[in-house]
């Protein structure tokens, strides 16, 4: 049995992450839209290896445990996300591989 999670992101979620990328690109600038999208990356690289890392926000879901991870330097922007064996969840989630 493997151990390693499997990140999903919703298309909600995807959506979300552009359209944020894209609002920092916009009253920022491209270097640092750039930056934002490396760093969401790394969170989820972070979180397949350590998913249970972040946060407990909410335990009384009928979706599972609901978590929140920051995205490093942006503190502004937070992750939620559940780890299931078998996933039902709007945004991001995570399923461990067996």
């Amino acid at each position: 049995m493997s151990m390693a999670f499997q990140v999903i992101v919703r298309n909600r979620a995807t959506q979300d992450i552009r359209q944020q990328a894209n609002y920092i690109l916009v009253n920022g600038n491209r270097e640092l839209g750039e930056k934002f999208l490396e760093f969401v990356e790394y969170a989820f690289a972070q979180l397949a290896i350590t998913p249970n890392m972040g946060k407990v926000v909410s335990s009384l879901s009928d979706m599972g445990t609901i978590r929140q991870w920051r995205i490093k330097n942006f503190k502004d922007y937070l992750i939620f996300y559940t780890v299931q064996e078998k996933w039902r969840f709007y945004g991001f989630c995570m399923e461990r591989e067996i």
